[in-house]
């Protein structure tokens, strides 16, 4: 499978992290986000991150460069009620995908990848 196809099918499964039955809402902090957190933990890790979770609930994926610097990529997880499902998870995914397509090649940069999932970009309550 190629790694576009590998992005959809993931927001796919991230879609169906939700609190409402047939519509995307899924709230920071929310037994919805956890889901998500655990399926997006997991895929960082095995594109060779390592993963941590700050106090308020953002996920990090760190992979190391060779160098002192570091570029941030990603987006948000959390969702407005009936929600599309590319809405902040396309962020994620694409990022994990490059640092993938890096780590299966055995590639490092001169500077490390953090790929970051914030858990509530859109302030739902």
């Amino acid at each position: 499978m190629n790694l576009a196809q590998t992005v959809m099918d993931r927001c796919d499964e991230l879609a169906t992290c939700s609190e409402e039955e047939g519509r995307l809402t899924r709230p920071f902090a929310s037994d919805s986000m956890r889901r998500a957190h655990k399926h997006v933990r997991e895929w960082m890790r095995q594109a060779g991150m390592s993963v941590t979770r700050d106090n308020v609930g953002n996920l990090r994926g760190r992979y190391e460069g060779s160098g002192t610097r570091t570029l941030l990529l990603g987006s948000h997880l959390d969702s407005v009620r009936d929600a599309g499902k590319y809405d902040g998870p396309l962020g994620v995914m694409v990022a994990i995908a490059a640092v993938q397509k890096l780590h299966d090649a055995g590639q490092r940069l001169p500077f490390a990848l953090e790929v970051l999932a914030f858990a509530d970009e859109e302030g739902l309550r």
